[in-house]
């Protein structure tokens, strides 16, 4: 029976891999439990095991400095390492020193997990046959994965060394290959089922002999095949073999969506001759595979199509989104007007296909109705989760429409709230006219009028100049004004009647009076005396 040994410095992952696993019943044994690679490696003291999972974060000694002591100790032993989807370098790093499987912690689920020892109980068999007298070379899926994150990212420039890595793993030579970049559509699934379920789908849906492929994931944890187009087939002109690649890919689409309903969008590359093209042929997939924001999801779209193009006048217009204006709408209860605008916006963007810029609309969007809920909400947690509400609604967002749609929705609930607390605040708006009207004489400022009547200063702004006709400012000024008129009919100097009233400097007053009055102080006493 092969046995087993995990390193993790967390009991209770330790307990979890423990407990999700029937060992004997799938031929292996639980040997040794380490919580760092120090600790794993005295127990190797007492006898090496055959399959050994490591944390790659651990106090002490961290699984890559355990992976190389491994590796010096002995080649044979199989490594499944285990990570955050976050530390994909680290995990790269590990996989340079010969790492068999790489699982994702959040997204482990004991079938896969079964799945992949299962596979490693396989090659340790094999392994020992080998070693029995039937030699065989079975290059490690780890091993072809990291040559092909390699190749994706850079790192392998030189044409003879591409060629030359590929050859030594076992893959075939590029004559005619395209990449495709798959995505699940608004999918439930973590990493660890996507990739299983692709590759099992796969196997179903290619045609044996007919071509070969690579599966493997990037490392935003999205699925990609490099496809080994029609090797063995009489060779069908370049348009003939786009065109049988876009119904594969179709077809593929229809076999995902058939168990579960999930949609899948599949952007595909233009073709490739060699392996320093792939860099190239991912950044294509994955810019097709995003157009599914204005094409919808559920397509296979191949980069370089018109579907990607964008029209000339399109690039010409400069498009402007007015945070000021929108503040403005929702304050008046202007509805119709707001989802006009957004609709508006919306087909500017449609028009563009620029998904970068769809995308900076959207934060600048969801930054205004973030902005907003505070101001007109009393209730701190219950804006504090409706943001995160909002985020995670957004995050799951993939075309233009469903955008389109949901911007619309939130700021609507936005303005339906606040008519809702008008007529609720508007005794509030009495309360500070009336505030104002009896301590005119006093400083009173926006903040401390609106902390008066409990509510935010942006809203209370906002509400003031729909309930009264005119800003807080414009009422207070004119309150000042209306009570220097009374005041200025008697004796006293037209400085002492400005601090009277609030207003403290005599050249502002006499200046703002004239504004509003058309004439100075000492021309209304004069006016007031000769009318009396």
């Amino acid at each position: 029976m092969h046995q087993v040994m995990i390193v993790e410095d967390e009991f209770i992952v330790r307990y979890g891999i423990r407990s999700m696993i029937e060992w004997e019943k799938i031929g292996l044994q639980l040997t040794g439990e380490a919580a760092n690679g120090k600790e794993a490696l005295e127990l190797m003291k007492d006898g090496l095991p055959d399959i050994l999972i490591t944390d790659i974060k651990m106090p002490v000694m961290d699984g890559i400095e355990l992976i190389a002591e491994v590796r010096r100790i002995s080649p044979d032993i199989k490594i499944i390492i285990l990570s955050n989807l976050e530390d994909f370098q680290y995990a790269k790093e590990a996989i340079k020193h010969g790492v068999s499987e790489y699982l994702i912690k959040s997204d482990m689920m004991p079938r896969d997990f079964e799945q992949a020892l299962l596979k490693l109980k396989e090659s340790v068999g094999r392994r020992n046959a080998a070693n029995e007298g039937a030699p065989a070379f079975q290059p490690e899926p780890a091993h072809k994965e990291k040559f092909l994150v390699d190749l994706i990212e850079g790192t392998i420039r030189g044409a003879s060394e591409g060629s030359s890595k590929a050859g030594q793993l076992g893959m075939a030579q590029l004559h005619s290959a395209y990449f495709m970049h798959i995505s699940l559509n608004d999918s439930e699934l973590g990493f660890t089922e996507r990739l299983s379920l692709i590759r099992h789908l796969l196997k179903q849906a290619w045609t044996e002999g007919s071509s070969s492929y690579e599966v493997f994931p990037d490392k935003q944890g999205e699925i990609n095949v490099l496809f080994l187009a029609f090797m063995n087939e009489e060779r069908p002109s370049p348009a003939g073999e786009m065109q049988k690649l876009r119904q594969w890919a179709e077809d593929f689409i229809q076999l995902l969506s058939k168990p579960s309903g999930r949609l899948a969008t599949i952007g595909i590359s233009s073709r490739i001759r060699k392996w320093t093209d792939v860099k190239e042929a991912y950044a294509q997939a994955v810019k097709a595979e995003k157009q599914k924001m204005f094409l919808g999801c559920g397509h296979a779209i191949i980069y370089g199509t018109d579907d990607m193009s964008m029209p000339a006048a399109a690039k010409a217009e400069h498009l402007r989104i007015s945070s000021h204006q929108i503040q403005s709408m929702v304050y008046a209860f202007q509805s119709k007007e707001l989802t006009e605008y957004l609709e508006e916006l919306f087909k500017q963007l449609a028009a563009r296909r620029d998904v970068d810029l769809v995308q900076i609309i959207s934060l600048e969007l969801l930054m205004i109705l973030t902005t907003l809920w505070p101001d007109v909400s009393t209730d701190a947690q219950q804006v504090l989760e409706l943001k995160k509400q909002y985020f995670d609604e957004l995050s799951r967002l993939e075309t233009l429409e469903q955008n389109r749609i949901w911007f619309i929705q939130a700021f609507d609930a936005l303005v339906q709230h606040l008519i809702l607390m008008y007529n609720s605040d508007r005794n509030s708006i009495i309360k500070a006219t009336q505030y104002i009207q009896q301590y005119y004489h006093q400083e009173i400022s926006l903040q401390s009028i609106s902390t008066l009547v409990h509510l935010s200063k942006n809203y209370f702004a906002n509400l003031f100049k729909k309930e009264v006709g005119e800003s807080f400012l414009e009422y207070l000024t004119r309150i000042r004004i209306d009570k220097a008129k009374t005041l200025l009919t008697g004796d006293l100097k037209a400085g002492d009647v400005g601090s009277l009233v609030g207003i403290q400097d005599p050249k502002y007053f006499s200046k703002v009076f004239k504004k509003i009055t058309g004439v100075s102080p000492s021309e209304y006493r004069h006016l007031m005396r000769e009318e009396r």
